[in-house]
Protein backbone atom coordinates (compact mmCIF):
# COMPACT_ATOMS: atom_id res chain seq x y z
CA UNK A 1 0.00 0.00 0.00
CA UNK A 2 1.55 3.16 -1.43
CA UNK A 3 2.17 6.33 1.42
CA UNK A 4 0.17 8.71 -0.66
CA UNK A 5 -3.11 5.94 -1.05
CA UNK A 6 -2.92 5.58 3.16
CA UNK A 7 -2.57 9.34 3.32
CA UNK A 8 -5.93 10.12 1.57
CA UNK A 9 -7.43 7.00 3.20
CA UNK A 10 -6.79 8.38 6.51
CA UNK A 11 -7.92 11.51 5.38
CA UNK A 12 -11.28 10.80 4.86
CA UNK A 13 -11.19 9.64 8.42
CA UNK A 14 -10.07 12.04 10.27
CA UNK A 15 -12.42 14.66 8.63
CA UNK A 16 -15.34 12.03 9.58
CA UNK A 17 -13.87 12.05 13.41
CA UNK A 18 -13.56 15.72 13.34
CA UNK A 19 -16.86 17.03 11.93
CA UNK A 20 -19.42 13.48 12.12
CA UNK A 21 -19.51 12.46 15.37
CA UNK A 22 -22.00 15.03 16.35
CA UNK A 23 -24.61 12.81 14.16
CA UNK A 24 -24.54 9.97 16.89
CA UNK A 25 -27.61 9.78 19.07
CA UNK A 26 -28.19 11.10 22.55
CA UNK A 27 -26.72 8.03 24.41
CA UNK A 28 -24.72 6.36 21.59
CA UNK A 29 -23.66 2.28 21.97
CA UNK A 30 -20.66 1.58 23.98
CA UNK A 31 -18.51 -1.43 22.06
CA UNK A 32 -16.22 -1.71 18.99
CA UNK A 33 -16.99 -5.21 18.34
CA UNK A 34 -20.53 -6.57 17.32
CA UNK A 35 -22.47 -9.82 16.35
CA UNK A 36 -24.80 -9.68 13.92
CA UNK A 37 -27.23 -12.47 13.50
CA UNK A 38 -30.11 -13.37 11.49
CA UNK A 39 -32.20 -16.31 11.56
CA UNK A 40 -31.14 -19.30 9.31
CA UNK A 41 -27.92 -17.35 8.72
CA UNK A 42 -24.54 -18.02 10.35
CA UNK A 43 -23.60 -15.26 13.14
CA UNK A 44 -21.06 -12.38 11.52
CA UNK A 45 -18.80 -10.05 13.38
CA UNK A 46 -19.11 -5.83 12.71
CA UNK A 47 -16.25 -3.92 13.76
CA UNK A 48 -15.83 0.12 14.22
CA UNK A 49 -12.43 1.01 13.79
CA UNK A 50 -10.59 4.21 13.85
CA UNK A 51 -8.25 4.76 10.98
CA UNK A 52 -4.83 5.35 12.63
CA UNK A 53 -1.45 3.28 12.75
CA UNK A 54 -0.62 4.11 16.77
CA UNK A 55 0.47 0.86 17.90
CA UNK A 56 -2.50 1.41 21.06
CA UNK A 57 -4.98 1.00 18.22
CA UNK A 58 -3.04 -1.94 15.58
CA UNK A 59 -2.29 -4.21 18.88
CA UNK A 60 -5.26 -6.42 18.42
CA UNK A 61 -7.38 -7.15 21.74
CA UNK A 62 -7.56 -10.97 21.91
CA UNK A 63 -11.84 -11.18 21.27
CA UNK A 64 -11.46 -8.90 17.75
CA UNK A 65 -8.58 -11.05 16.71
CA UNK A 66 -10.31 -14.10 17.34
CA UNK A 67 -13.32 -13.04 15.72
CA UNK A 68 -11.24 -12.32 12.65
CA UNK A 69 -9.86 -16.00 12.78
CA UNK A 70 -13.19 -17.46 12.91
CA UNK A 71 -14.37 -15.70 9.96
CA UNK A 72 -14.60 -16.98 6.35
CA UNK A 73 -13.94 -13.44 4.86
CA UNK A 74 -12.90 -9.93 5.57
CA UNK A 75 -14.91 -6.75 4.18
CA UNK A 76 -13.89 -2.95 4.82
CA UNK A 77 -15.40 0.29 3.54
CA UNK A 78 -12.45 0.20 1.00
CA UNK A 79 -11.08 -2.72 -1.46
CA UNK A 80 -7.29 -1.78 -0.29
CA UNK A 81 -6.08 -1.86 -3.42
CA UNK A 82 -2.97 -0.34 -4.83
CA UNK A 83 -4.43 0.49 -8.61
CA UNK A 84 -7.03 2.85 -6.90
CA UNK A 85 -4.07 5.21 -5.96
CA UNK A 86 -3.99 6.43 -9.46
CA UNK A 87 -7.75 7.01 -9.15
CA UNK A 88 -6.70 9.48 -5.72
CA UNK A 89 -3.70 10.94 -7.34
CA UNK A 90 -6.03 12.21 -10.50
CA UNK A 91 -9.32 13.08 -8.16
CA UNK A 92 -7.07 15.07 -5.86
CA UNK A 93 -5.16 17.84 -9.01
CA UNK A 94 -6.92 20.63 -10.74
CA UNK A 95 -7.66 20.63 -14.30
CA UNK A 96 -5.35 22.42 -16.34
CA UNK A 97 -6.68 25.24 -17.38
CA UNK A 98 -7.09 26.71 -12.83
CA UNK A 99 -4.75 26.67 -10.20
CA UNK A 100 -5.19 26.86 -6.71
CA UNK A 101 -4.00 30.27 -5.93
CA UNK A 102 -7.10 31.59 -8.48
CA UNK A 103 -9.81 29.91 -6.08
CA UNK A 104 -8.33 30.54 -2.58
CA UNK A 105 -6.43 33.95 -3.23
CA UNK A 106 -2.86 34.91 -3.05
CA UNK A 107 -2.64 35.23 0.56
CA UNK A 108 -5.04 32.02 1.36
CA UNK A 109 -2.01 30.66 -0.50
CA UNK A 110 1.02 31.59 0.77
CA UNK A 111 -0.32 30.21 4.35
CA UNK A 112 -0.94 26.79 2.73
CA UNK A 113 2.69 26.84 1.03
CA UNK A 114 4.54 27.76 4.26
CA UNK A 115 2.43 24.54 6.08
CA UNK A 116 2.89 22.31 3.10
CA UNK A 117 6.67 23.14 2.30
CA UNK A 118 7.55 21.44 5.80
CA UNK A 119 5.83 18.19 4.02
CA UNK A 120 7.94 18.52 0.93
CA UNK A 121 5.77 19.87 -1.13
CA UNK A 122 6.44 22.68 -3.35
CA UNK A 123 4.71 25.85 -4.46
CA UNK A 124 4.51 24.54 -8.06
CA UNK A 125 2.60 21.14 -6.96
CA UNK A 126 0.71 23.01 -4.35
CA UNK A 127 -0.75 25.34 -7.26
CA UNK A 128 -2.37 22.24 -8.84
CA UNK A 129 -3.83 20.61 -6.06
CA UNK A 130 -7.52 20.98 -5.21
CA UNK A 131 -8.69 23.11 -1.68
CA UNK A 132 -9.75 19.55 -0.49
CA UNK A 133 -6.61 17.88 -1.29
CA UNK A 134 -4.92 20.77 0.77
CA UNK A 135 -6.78 20.16 3.60
CA UNK A 136 -6.46 16.86 3.32
CA UNK A 137 -2.43 17.09 3.66
CA UNK A 138 -2.54 19.46 6.32
CA UNK A 139 -5.16 17.14 8.81
CA UNK A 140 -2.67 14.11 8.28
CA UNK A 141 -1.75 12.69 11.90
CA UNK A 142 1.76 11.82 11.52
CA UNK A 143 2.26 8.18 10.42
CA UNK A 144 4.22 6.07 12.86
CA UNK A 145 4.33 2.76 10.60
CA UNK A 146 1.87 3.57 7.96
CA UNK A 147 -0.06 -0.03 8.65
CA UNK A 148 -3.29 1.60 9.84
CA UNK A 149 -5.52 -0.21 11.63
CA UNK A 150 -7.91 -1.39 8.95
CA UNK A 151 -4.76 -2.11 6.26
CA UNK A 152 -3.51 -4.64 9.02
CA UNK A 153 -6.74 -6.18 9.46
CA UNK A 154 -7.05 -6.95 5.49
CA UNK A 155 -3.34 -7.91 5.18
CA UNK A 156 -4.11 -10.21 8.44
CA UNK A 157 -7.28 -11.43 6.50
CA UNK A 158 -5.10 -12.62 3.43
CA UNK A 159 -2.73 -14.42 5.30
CA UNK A 160 -5.70 -16.00 6.49
CA UNK A 161 -6.66 -17.11 3.10
CA UNK A 162 -10.08 -15.01 3.51
CA UNK A 163 -11.83 -13.68 0.88
CA UNK A 164 -11.88 -9.72 0.71
CA UNK A 165 -14.29 -7.29 -0.01
CA UNK A 166 -14.85 -3.58 -0.35
CA UNK A 167 -17.87 -2.00 0.54
CA UNK A 168 -17.13 1.54 -1.14
CA UNK A 169 -14.33 2.39 -3.77
CA UNK A 170 -11.38 5.36 -3.16
CA UNK A 171 -13.83 7.22 -6.13
CA UNK A 172 -16.77 7.00 -4.33
CA UNK A 173 -15.34 8.25 -1.26
CA UNK A 174 -13.53 11.48 -2.53
CA UNK A 175 -16.32 12.47 -4.71
CA UNK A 176 -18.20 13.61 -2.07
CA UNK A 177 -15.21 16.59 -1.60
CA UNK A 178 -14.94 16.95 -5.12
CA UNK A 179 -19.18 17.52 -5.45
CA UNK A 180 -18.31 19.91 -3.00
CA UNK A 181 -18.66 23.90 -3.99
CA UNK A 182 -15.27 26.29 -4.44
CA UNK A 183 -16.57 27.62 -1.06
CA UNK A 184 -16.90 24.87 1.39
CA UNK A 185 -13.81 23.55 0.29
CA UNK A 186 -12.27 26.61 0.93
CA UNK A 187 -13.82 26.81 4.20
CA UNK A 188 -12.31 23.23 4.97
CA UNK A 189 -9.15 24.41 3.83
CA UNK A 190 -9.75 27.64 6.52
CA UNK A 191 -10.18 25.24 9.23
CA UNK A 192 -7.04 23.02 8.48
CA UNK A 193 -4.91 25.72 8.39
CA UNK A 194 -5.93 26.82 11.33
CA UNK A 195 -6.19 23.72 13.23
CA UNK A 196 -2.59 22.51 11.94
CA UNK A 197 -0.88 22.71 14.99
CA UNK A 198 -3.51 21.22 17.56
CA UNK A 199 -4.56 18.29 14.85
CA UNK A 200 -2.11 16.07 16.48
CA UNK A 201 -3.34 16.48 19.67
CA UNK A 202 -6.95 15.65 19.11
CA UNK A 203 -6.22 12.66 16.84
CA UNK A 204 -4.50 11.23 19.93
CA UNK A 205 -7.51 12.39 22.38
CA UNK A 206 -9.83 10.81 19.86
CA UNK A 207 -7.11 7.32 19.94
CA UNK A 208 -7.25 7.48 23.78
CA UNK A 209 -11.21 7.72 23.93
CA UNK A 210 -10.98 4.69 20.96
CA UNK A 211 -8.87 2.14 22.71
CA UNK A 212 -11.00 2.86 26.15
CA UNK A 213 -13.92 1.80 23.84
CA UNK A 214 -15.61 5.36 25.44
CA UNK A 215 -17.67 6.46 22.40
CA UNK A 216 -19.56 8.57 24.43
CA UNK A 217 -16.64 10.22 25.92
CA UNK A 218 -15.62 10.64 21.53
CA UNK A 219 -18.89 12.56 21.14
CA UNK A 220 -18.24 14.97 23.84
CA UNK A 221 -15.04 15.39 22.46
CA UNK A 222 -17.12 16.20 18.91
CA UNK A 223 -19.65 18.43 20.15
CA UNK A 224 -16.87 20.82 21.40
CA UNK A 225 -14.89 20.62 18.20
CA UNK A 226 -18.14 20.90 15.93
CA UNK A 227 -18.58 24.60 17.60
CA UNK A 228 -15.44 25.90 15.77
CA UNK A 229 -16.95 24.28 12.05
CA UNK A 230 -18.72 26.31 9.40
CA UNK A 231 -22.45 25.07 9.59
CA UNK A 232 -23.27 24.62 6.33
CA UNK A 233 -20.16 22.41 5.46
CA UNK A 234 -20.98 20.42 8.69
CA UNK A 235 -24.38 19.83 7.24
CA UNK A 236 -22.66 18.54 3.97
CA UNK A 237 -20.46 16.32 5.33
CA UNK A 238 -23.32 14.57 7.70
CA UNK A 239 -25.48 14.11 5.01
CA UNK A 240 -22.73 13.13 2.14
CA UNK A 241 -20.37 11.61 4.28
CA UNK A 242 -22.62 9.58 7.04
CA UNK A 243 -26.12 9.16 6.24
CA UNK A 244 -25.70 8.35 2.58
CA UNK A 245 -22.90 6.04 3.27
CA UNK A 246 -24.35 4.27 5.70
CA UNK A 247 -27.32 3.26 3.70
CA UNK A 248 -24.95 2.28 0.68
CA UNK A 249 -22.91 0.04 2.79
CA UNK A 250 -25.30 -1.66 4.70
CA UNK A 251 -26.86 -2.44 1.22
CA UNK A 252 -23.45 -3.78 -0.37
CA UNK A 253 -23.22 -5.61 3.02
CA UNK A 254 -25.69 -8.03 2.04
CA UNK A 255 -24.08 -11.42 0.21
CA UNK A 256 -21.49 -11.34 3.35
CA UNK A 257 -23.73 -11.33 5.72
CA UNK A 258 -26.02 -13.81 4.27
CA UNK A 259 -23.29 -16.19 3.33
CA UNK A 260 -22.53 -15.73 6.83
CA UNK A 261 -19.24 -16.02 8.90
CA UNK A 262 -17.98 -12.59 7.52
CA UNK A 263 -15.61 -10.04 9.40
CA UNK A 264 -16.89 -6.28 8.24
CA UNK A 265 -15.30 -2.96 9.63
CA UNK A 266 -15.97 -0.13 9.53
CA UNK A 267 -15.32 3.54 11.01
CA UNK A 268 -16.41 3.09 14.52
CA UNK A 269 -18.83 6.46 13.93
CA UNK A 270 -20.85 4.68 11.41
CA UNK A 271 -22.16 2.56 13.35
CA UNK A 272 -24.06 4.23 15.92
CA UNK A 273 -27.67 6.84 15.67
CA UNK A 274 -31.00 6.39 14.22
CA UNK A 275 -28.94 6.18 10.98
CA UNK A 276 -26.13 4.31 11.65
CA UNK A 277 -25.43 0.54 10.44
CA UNK A 278 -26.80 -1.00 13.98
CA UNK A 279 -30.13 0.53 13.68
CA UNK A 280 -30.22 0.07 9.69
CA UNK A 281 -29.53 -3.91 10.16
CA UNK A 282 -32.25 -4.11 13.17
CA UNK A 283 -34.51 -2.53 10.96
CA UNK A 284 -33.82 -5.46 8.09
CA UNK A 285 -34.44 -8.18 10.76
CA UNK A 286 -30.64 -8.35 11.92
CA UNK A 287 -29.74 -9.15 15.75
CA UNK A 288 -26.63 -6.74 17.21
CA UNK A 289 -25.00 -7.48 20.22
CA UNK A 290 -21.86 -6.26 21.32
CA UNK A 291 -19.26 -8.31 22.35
CA UNK A 292 -16.23 -6.18 23.50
Amino acid sequence: MSRLLNKYVLFTYTVLFSISLNAWSAEPENGILWQVSKSGQQSSYLLGTIHSDAPAVTTLPAKVSRALEQSSSFTAELDLDLIQMLQVQMQMLLPENKSLQSIIGDQRFKKAAALMATNGVPAEILSRMKPWAVAAQLSMPKSQTGIFLDLKLFQMAKVQGKKTYGLETMAEQLSVFDNMTDSQQIAMLDQAIKDHAQMQAKINTLIRLYVKRDLNGMKRFSDKEMKKIDPSLSRVMEDKLINERNHRMVKRMQPQLKAGKAFIAVGSLHLPGEQGILKLLQKQGYQVKAVY
